[in-house]
């Protein structure tokens, strides 16, 4: 049984996720779905959240932006 997820993205983000997962021969669907595949089998977020490195000053602002949108 299929479900939808609505969630609510900037425009020029969905874009530009939307033509790498097409390089990579995925729609955004598909890309979504490995995501929440991984994390359940993982039983974490499949990568590193935090203030720590790797990421720097610009992702750290970059985050923080879209979280005020």
């Amino acid at each position: 049984m299929k479900s939808s997820v609505t969630i609510g993205m900037d425009s020029e983000l969905k874009k530009e996720a939307e033509a790498f997962f097409s390089d990579l021969g995925m729609n955004f669907t598909t890309a979504v779905n490995i995501f929440v595949r991984q994390a359940l089998r993982q039983q974490e977020i499949p990568f590193i959240i935090g203030r720590n490195p790797p990421y720097n000053a610009e992702t750290l602002a970059d985050m923080e932006e879209e979280l005020r949108e």
